[in-house]
């Protein structure tokens, strides 16, 4: 009798954020819709879960999880990596539900808005060294020393003013200290350049939006980046004295 052969193929990986902190969500209270249908991908713990053998076509996601907002996205396989295709969910905390930490939100509403997202001026994950603009690899230096904490794949590169940032994608972790960029840094590099995680927001078709973070006291203070039609914009909010976006 011939044999068979069962081919198991890694058709998308999920892995799931807390966007307030950065931080793994295990919470096991955790569903998913494919295109409206509920299905049920493996977890493999720590916040990852994999859909094996379902095929590659775009389909449109919604997760809900215990102790977060609805969480909603395309999945697009052209932007992915076609040997391993990753969607890296944030999550954004419900308010009234029961956690370790409290937060602070941010909403309005924005004719034309698209996407919103933030980083904190107060704190920064490390600073910007060098370039090297033929490898693309950035070294980085953290002030308190020790190792640059860059495990996610977006952050924000802050202006000299920290009026704007600019969004750096993290290709590969060379050391330590140092990382390789997936795109040419489009602004001018400089040393001392303070780099953030990027806390992301969420928008609504009818321009409302939702941007919730921790509650750090009279120190809640972030930079946001926000894009209208094709315009990106940014401006600095007080979660202690709140205006709209303009």
């Amino acid at each position: 009798m011939a044999a068979s052969v069962i081919r198991a193929r890694l058709d998308l990986l999920i892995n799931l954020f807390d966007t307030t902190t950065g931080a793994t969500v295990d919470e096991r209270s955790v569903s998913f819709m494919r295109d409206g249908v509920p299905v049920r991908p493996e977890s493999r713990g720590a916040g990852i879960y994999v859909f094996i053998n379902t095929g590659r076509e775009d389909f449109l996601m919604r997760i809900s999880v215990r102790g977060y907002e609805d969480y909603e996205v395309k999945v697009c396989y052209e932007e992915m990596d076609e040997r391993l295709p990753v969607c890296n969910v944030f999550l954004m905390p419900s308010e009234n539900t029961p956690k370790a930490y409290f937060t602070q939100s941010f909403s309005g509403t924005l004719p034309f808005l698209t996407r919103i997202e933030a980083v904190n001026l107060k704190k920064c994950i490390c600073m910007s060294e060098g370039l090297n603009k033929k490898t693309n690899v950035m070294s980085v230096y953290v002030p308190s020393g020790g190792r640059a904490p860059m495990d996610e794949a977006v952050y924000g590169l802050l202006s000299a003013d920290r009026s704007s940032y600019e969004r750096i994608e993290i290709e590969e972790i060379i050391s330590e200290k140092s990382v390789k960029l997936k795109n040419p840094l489009q602004g001018e590099f400089a040393t001392n350049l303070p780099i953030a995680r990027i806390v992301y927001g969420r928008v609504k078709d009818d321009g409302s939006y939702l941007l919730r973070v921790i509650d750090e006291g009279e120190d809640t203070k972030y930079l946001v980046r926000y894009v209208v039609g094709d315009e990106v914009r940014f401006q600095v909010v007080d979660f202690n004295d709140q205006e709209e976006l303009q």
